[in-house]
């Protein structure tokens, strides 16, 4: 057949726009030197930040090409050197986790991701009769249910059991209306945990081990830290940042374990960069490892599809980060270029964690520290916590050959902070001899709240004290005269860091209400009636 001069210049055309899409979405000419560079800067980062151990595992076309350790355990020198098998905590980076075992439930038809919740788990409730019924499997895992940031924030660092919390969720009025929008909080994967429980008739960590655990060989990933303490020495220690910027070790037989312990799949996993290098091959492969479909390529699919939008982004399109943000099943996906990515940080107490995975051009990193959250009132120390972040959009831009400035990168990670939610504020601590309005006597008793039951408030020597929780936790009540609010500060957290957890209160002796304001500083205004004096 004769080709005109225009077919000839249509297929021309044609043909560099698919030269151009080939070169933009496998690039074939990746630096031979982006590990090298992204090694440097990992050493680099974490020796500025003062981290004491961190590790990094790195999955390209179904085969570990990086897996390796840098530093110690803990800030102690003695301590053993971490290594690729040192285990961490790995925070939220759990969420997907617990994605993966309700996707499997789906592949075996017993349940389907628009069926609701109320079908497999008769307890669950929502606070509004419509959204309760109409409230599906998919809704437990992308944060649109309407509740807002962090609902009961305070119910599992007092020691609430996993299925009160869930129960907790039916007395939590809704902050926007239901799928409208975007808020991170953690009840409703420990719901999707129970889920998990019911429809199996095991506890989520034997199901999360069985099925997924065993599977992939990741024989030192665990979810409490009873069997953590049997994985030592090769244990990583957490480390909190303190205020004049140094660190201290969360000790090994710290009695708040059991706040990591009761998050299930909302954080409770910890691993290691090779465990976590098998769990990087399976969602690179959707779903397929060593021959064997643990999960659907379809489901997998699903996991890591957009499901509620979250940010337009605040970067113009003049930056290389700017994109549209979304919130799948466990992932957060960034519509960036060359390629989308999916990605999830983790944050435990005294740990941090981000996963980043690339499936168009099928790779994928892990970087997990011992340097925890940063809730101190200096924003100088901010970015010492961030470094796992940085590193996996550094691995990114090195991969891809984009070229980022490190200030662009910077300004990258204080963005995926906002995106967690607005800050929270440190209290602005005021002299201890401001005194209340009202008489200390006038606040005693006993204090109710449907979800989290009965607070006590007593006075003795002088000093007003709060016990709270099933663990019947104590803690003195101290006045705040600058903004009117008690604070209590949870025994068993580092002296030097008091404002890593302190709960705020508002006291009122007519009408005799208390309203716990803040957790960590993220708004609460939880409602408590006084019952008795």
């Amino acid at each position: 057949m004769r080709l005109s001069r225009g077919m000839l210049r249509n297929l021309a055309l044609v043909g560099g726009c698919l030269l151009t899409l080939a070169l933009v979405f496998h690039p074939g000419a990746v630096r031979a030197d982006w590990l090298q560079d992204l090694e440097r800067d990992a050493v680099a980062w974490m020796t500025e930040a003062g981290i004491p151990g961190m590790a990094i595992a790195i999955v390209k076309n179904d085969v570990v090409i990086y897996a390796k350790g840098f530093g110690h355990r803990s800030n102690n020198p003695s301590s053993g050197l971490v290594d690729a098998d040192t285990v961490f905590d790995i925070g939220s980076c759990t969420k997907a986790f617990g994605a993966a075992q309700l996707a499997i439930l789906a592949d075996e038809k017993q349940l389907a991701w628009n069926d609701p919740v109320r079908n497999h788990l008769s307890w669950f409730k929502m606070f509004d009769p419509w959204v309760n019924r109409q409230f599906q499997v998919e809704d437990l895992l992308c944060h649109r249910s309407g509740l807002s940031w962090y609902s009961y924030l305070g119910m599992c660092f007092l020691g609430y059991t996993p299925g009160t919390q869930v129960r907790a969720i039916r007395y939590q009025e809704p902050s926007t209306s239901f799928r409208s929008a975007f808020a991170y909080q953690n009840h409703m994967y420990v719901a999707a945990a129970k889920l998990v429980a019911a429809k199996t008739g095991k506890l989520w960590r034997e199901n999360l081990s069985e099925r997924i655990f065993e599977p992939l060989g990741m024989n030192r990933s665990v979810t409490t830290q009873a069997d953590v303490n049997q994985l030592r020495p090769n244990v990583a220690t957490g480390h909190l940042l303190l205020e004049d910027g140094s660190l201290a070790r969360i000790p090994h037989n710290w009695t708040n374990h059991f706040v990591t312990d009761n998050m299930l799949a909302a954080g409770a996993v910890k691993s290691t960069a090779n465990d976590m290098a098998q769990w990087l091959r399976l969602n690179l492969a959707l779903g397929k490892f060593g021959g064997r479909q643990i999960v659907t390529e379809g489901n997998m699919r699903y996991l890591q599809s957009p499901r509620v939008f979250v940010s337009s982004w605040e970067h113009g399109p003049a930056s290389p980060y700017w994109g549209p943000v979304s919130y799948g099943l466990g992932w957060m996906y960034f519509g960036l270029a060359p390629q989308p990515l999916i990605t999830h940080d983790g944050t435990e107490v005294g740990f941090k964690a981000s996963v980043l995975l690339v499936p168009g051009a099928n790779i994928g990193i892990v970087v997990l520290s011992n340097l925890g959250t940063d809730l101190t009132s200096d924003h100088k120390y901010a970015a010492r916590v961030q470094v796992p972040q940085k590193l996996v959009f550094r691995f990114y831009d090195l991969y891809f050959g984009r070229e980022t400035s490190l200030a662009q990168l910077e300004q990258q990670v204080l963005a995926m902070e906002k995106i967690s939610g607005p800050p929270p504020s440190p209290p602005q601590i005021s002299p201890k001899e401001q005194a209340p309005a009202s008489p200390l006597e006038s606040y005693v008793g006993t204090y109710r709240h449907p979800a989290y039951g009965d607070f006590v408030v007593s006075l003795a020597g002088g000093q007003l004290e709060i016990t709270m929780g099933p663990r019947q936790i104590s803690a003195p009540l101290e006045y705040n005269d600058k903004d009117q609010q008690f604070r209590a500060y949870l025994p068993d957290y580092h002296p030097d860091y008091p404002l890593y957890l302190p709960f705020t209160f508002n006291l009122s002796s007519s009408p005799a209400t208390m309203t716990l304001v803040t957790v960590m500083g993220w708004p609460q205004n939880d409602v408590f009636t006084r019952t008795s004096n």
